[in-house]
This record gives structure tokens, C-alpha cells and sequence, in this order.
């Protein structure tokens, strides 16, 4: 018997990307990847309109996220909700670019910090205008392309993403239903979000909100891979475990909110998101809410 090979690109299923020119500047080009239940889950899922969740660094989280949410559903013996990922990333490969790009647009003030380990060639403080790319022109695209439901929109973040998310939530929460932080950069501006006289929480009339952080994140000496004493030095008092607990308690005081927030045991900040966004996804799109504690 004869062998033979042939290559070619590995697609994920049901997912679609644009690329997004909102500007004349290289910063201006955007690539929003759309992941629709897959066709072999399509019976299953129904013709939607499905919920949408709507994720920042979507070139380091889409792909995960995507196919946690197909496999999840694929197992879930019809007992969690179809749920479409939209994943958004500047259109870039260089990592330069993308780390001193997020650096500005997921940053809710002008603010600098020993904690941010990047460039901020193009400064700090752009979360506003991101927020209004996706409320104003991300999301009134997709939704008119697909079956997406627009009031039932998720906002998710990893990181300065959980950062983004979480600001949002406590600002600009308008337009969002569910909201996933993971990991959230809470250090932020000497702890903005955790200072109620600095960042009063706005009391969205109801939202759904899944927050968590490794349990390896309470100190950079926990982390892995193993930090140079230099860096290490940089980053003592950071304490993001810690800090995810106040912001939770905060949460908590708001009527309209409800919150779970977890402690992944043996999770670091290089390692958590596959866990997190799998429990986050599963804990915000079950089916069977009211039985959960």
C-alpha cells in the first residue's frame, strides 16, 4: 500500500475572521475571528440566535476559548447554552506591537507602572475608545451577519483584559449581560478599581459575573517559568489573588450583580486560562442555574 502526505491549513470549524480598518494608522487595522457553534454541533445547538461572547487578545485566547466551547458543549447532554466567541486582536503578528498596543487599549487611565513588563510606545489610558469600538462598530457588524443575540452579550479578558473586563463592569457596563474576567491586572493604577471614592461601581440593573485567578498568583516567586531576581524585585507586593478577593467583596455589595469567584488550585498566571475560561463558560451558559449553590 502505497503512503502518501498532503498539507494544508487547519481551520477551526464554524469560525470565520475579518480584518476590521477603522483608521490610516497601523494601529488602526483590527482581525475579529467569529466562532459559530460547528456544523456537526449545528442540530444540536439550534439556529440561534445565540448568546455572544465578546473576547479581548483574542490571538492568544480566541482559539482556546472557541474550541473549550464547542468540546464543552459536545458533552453537555443539552444542559449548557450554545454560546458564539468572538475573539479581537490587533492585526498583528509582531509582539512588540501587540504587547505596547493592548498596553493602551485595554487600560482604563493614563497611569504607568513597574508591574507593566512592556512598551507603551503608544501610551496608556485607551479603554474608553476600545469599549466604544465594540459596542459601536464590532458588534452591530457581527450581529448582523450572524445569529448572534444582542441582549445577551458576554465580555471576557485575560490579564489587562481582565482588567478591561472588569473596569467595564464597574463603569461602562451598559449593553453586557455576562461578563469573564481571568487573571485580572486589578494592580492597575495603585489599584483603581479596588478604591470605591476612585472607582464608584455603577450597579448594572443585572449581570452575571465569573472571576478568577490562579492559585500560584498570590506572589511573582510562585510563578512559573522561574522570574530573574531583577524582575523579581520589580514585581514584589504584587498579590493577585488578594486582590481578586477585594474586588470580589465589592461585587458582592451590588444588588444587581451576581458573582462567582474562584481560586484555581495549582493554576499560575502562564497557566490558568484554559481552566478558568472552561469553568467561566460552563458556570455562565449552564442551562440549570438555579440549582447552582
Amino acid at each position: 500500500m502505497a503512503i502518501s502526505w498532503t498539507a494544508g491549513p487547519m481551520e477551526l470549524p464554524g469560525a470565520v475572521q475579518y480584518t476590521l480598518v477603522t483608521g490610516s494608522e497601523p494601529t488602526d487595522r483590527w482581525h475579529v475571528a467569529v466562532a459559530l457553534p460547528p456544523p456537526n454541533l449545528r442540530k444540536a445547538a439550534g439556529p440561534g440566535p445565540y448568546p455572544v461572547l465578546y473576547l479581548l487578545d483574542g490571538l492568544f485566547t480566541f482559539a482556546t476559548a472557541a474550541q473549550i466551547a464547542h468540546t464543552t458543549l459536545a458533552y453537555a447532554a443539552g444542559q449548557l447554552r450554545p454560546v458564539a466567541v468572538v475573539g479581537i486582536s490587533p492585526a498583528t503578528d509582531d509582539l512588540r506591537r501587540l504587547s505596547a498596543q493592548r498596553a493602551r487599549d485595554m487600560t482604563p487611565t493614563s497611569a504607568v507602572s513597574g508591574y507593566l513588563q512592556v512598551r507603551t510606545a503608544y501610551g496608556t489610558g485607551g479603554a474608553h475608545a476600545t469599549l466604544d469600538l465594540i459596542r459601536d462598530v464590532i458588534a452591530p457588524h457581527v450581529e448582523s451577519a450572524h445569529p448572534l443575540d444582542p441582549a445577551d452579550r458576554g465580555l471576557a479578558g485575560f490579564s489587562l483584559g481582565g482588567l478591561f473586563t472588569c473596569w467595564a463592569l464597574a463603569r461602562r457596563p451598559e449593553g453586557f449581560r455576562r461578563f469573564l474576567a481571568v487573571s485580572p491586572s486589578l494592580w492597575w493604577d495603585d489599584h483603581l478599581l479596588l478604591d470605591p471614592h476612585r472607582t464608584p461601581i455603577a450597579a448594572p440593573d443585572a449581570a452575571d459575573v465569573y472571576l478568577a485567578v490562579g492559585e500560584l498568583e498570590d506572589g511573582p516567586h510562585r510563578g512559573w517559568p522561574v522570574i530573574e531576581a531583577e524582575m523579581l524585585s520589580t514585581l514584589s507586593g504584587l498579590d493577585m489573588v488578594a486582590d481578586l478577593a477585594a474586588f470580589t467583596d465589592r461585587l458582592k455589595r451590588c444588588p444587581g450583580v451576581g458573582v462567582r469567584s474562584e481560586v484555581i488550585p495549582g493554576e499560575q498566571h502562564a497557566t490558568v486560562w484554559p481552566a478558568a475560561v472552561t469553568r467561566g463558560l460552563v458556570h455562565l451558559y449552564r442551562t440549570d442555574r438555579s440549582a447552582l449553590p
